[in-house]
């Protein structure tokens, strides 16, 4: 499926190599991950055929062989079943409109694709994009656990129950597997994460922990003035209501 990484057009007369730009990533609906504990080549396909797909449709000039090299070019991969895979591709980007998006690194698709990877490694693999979805553009966001299973299992919005979440990943939402890929994630994979005093945590693929904090320690402040206020009006209210029942007349003047 996948050709070398780094592809040379034919050598000059200067007998030179000249290299093609290529894709950093392959940006897919999160839906995708659905099933990737379960059956990790069939997820890693879907994800090979939609990438496809979403970057030919993209493509205005040229024949379907020609836009199809390209994309093939760009993407890395090889000049194989175009009409099967755009097929199947074609399906998948129909289905997944308007998604939350996370991007996966060629290489780390690499990876995935052609070595065997332990359950753990697996489930490291999906929180990274869950994470990531869930940031999306933003330097820094808010999350909590519920948001972060349901991504990893391909869901959109956050579970309410455990129950939603499929057999497989019922097990990661355990408090002690959740710490143990959290822990992965930032000593490895990039994560910055604050959780002191919060409800939910911060994370970030962009800022420092220094930073995260401060960010996180500005918001806290809003919400703590946000509810003294909301306190001290409610306090207001109740004080103007006994005093318009001891005197009702001076509401009329």
């Amino acid at each position: 499926m996948f050709k070398n990484l780094l592809a040379t057009a034919p050598k000059s007369s200067s007998d030179k190599s000249i290299i093609l730009p290529k894709a950093e990533y392959l940006n897919i609906p999160i839906q995708l991950l659905a099933g990737f504990l379960d059956d990790t080549r069939l997820s890693i396909r879907n994800i090979y055929y939609y990438s496809l797909y979403a970057y030919f449709v993209k493509l205005s000039k040229g024949s379907e062989k020609d836009k199809y090299k390209e994309t093939c070019d760009w993407l890395g991969f090889q000049l194989l079943n175009r009409e099967e895979n755009l097929r199947l591709g074609k399906v998948l980007y129909a289905r997944y409109q308007n998604s939350p998006m996370t991007g996966i690194e060629r290489n780390l698709y690499s990876e995935f694709n052609n070595l065997e990877k332990t359950d753990f490694e697996k489930a490291c693999f999906l929180a990274y994009h869950a994470l990531k979805s869930i940031a999306g553009n933003k330097t820094f966001q808010k999350a909590d656990n519920k948001l972060l299973w349901a991504r990893m299992d391909g869901k959109v919005r956050a579970v309410k129950e455990l129950s939603e979440l499929s057999e497989r990943m019922r097990f990661y939402s355990q408090d002690y597997q959740t710490l143990k890929i959290k822990r992965e994630l930032q000593d490895n994979w990039g994560l910055v994460y604050y959780a002191q005093q919060t409800r939910g945590y911060y994370v970030s693929f962009r800022l420092d922990l220094k930073s995260l904090i401060s960010e996180a320690v500005k918001r806290k402040r809003k919400s703590i003035d946000k509810q003294r206020l909301q306190k001290i009006r409610s306090m207001e209210s109740q004080v103007m209501g006994a005093l318009e029942k001891k005197n009702p007349k001076s509401k009329s003047h």
